[in-house]
């Protein structure tokens, strides 16, 4: 299996967890029941559902478009746009921890899924690079 259709399931498979996770939200049921009182006024948004549809329209839309884009071209832009989404899930994680000065469970496993998605995407990246130089060598 190529590195390509490797990221290409990835970006997929966060899509469906961004979708999944939106849903779960939505629901407001068991963690996501209450809002919690010290996240409002210091985040971006004051309830678990405006939260829940700006990471589905971001990490769900943008990663199946991404992973779509990925399968249907056949140009290296799938890595920049992979790295790019990684980058920006990194940075999502990392934003509570800057405004409320509080780390949360949840980070770890974002920061893991987007070191994924980050190393996918600068493995192609490379990968790209590496094959041009080959090609122009011979």
């Amino acid at each position: 299996m190529s590195i390509k259709n490797i990221s290409n399931v990835y970006n997929l498979l966060l899509s469906l967890g961004a979708f999944y996770l939106g849903v779960t939200m939505l629901s407001g049921e068991g963690v996501f029941e209450t809002f919690p009182p010290e996240w409002v006024g210091r985040m971006p948004f004051n309830s678990w559902e405006s939260l829940a549809i700006m990471g589905m329209v971001i990490f769900g839309v943008g990663n199946a478009v991404i992973s779509l884009y990925g399968f249907m071209k056949k140009d290296h832009k799938l890595f920049i746009l992979t790295f790019t989404w990684g980058l920006l899930l990194f940075l999502s994680a990392i934003m509570p921890i800057m405004l409320i000065g509080e780390w949360y469970l949840p980070a770890l496993q974002i920061w893991l899924l987007s070191l994924m998605q980050l190393i996918l995407g600068f493995i192609g990246i490379v990968s790209k690079r590496f094959n041009k130089k080959k090609q122009l060598k011979f």
